[in-house]
């Protein structure tokens, strides 16, 4: 399985109060494996791992891609990246 490298200062903003740009919901990593992607997301101060078509708050992981989140609500997308630093 491939996985992106998370870089550490997020990891150790990963379980930190108000550290990274949206404390709500962040992207932390992504796995790809030969029958699914999936993606290591923090979403109101917990870790969560979702795939494709998982309901995240009131929104659906609509793709997975490297580095990348896409969200879907109604006709809206929102995109999460994983943070810089």
């Amino acid at each position: 399985m491939d996985s992106t490298n998370t870089p550490a200062a997020a990891l150790s903003a990963a379980t930190s109060e108000d550290v990274l740009p949206d404390a709500r919901l962040s992207l932390l990593g992504t796995l790809h494996g030969p029958d699914s992607a999936r993606a290591i997301l923090r979403h109101r101060g917990r870790i969560e791992t979702v795939r494709r078509g998982d309901r995240v708050g009131r929104t659906t992981v609509a793709a997975i891609g490297e580095g990348v989140v896409i969200l879907s609500r109604g006709e809206m997308a929102i995109r999460l990246e994983m943070p810089e630093r």
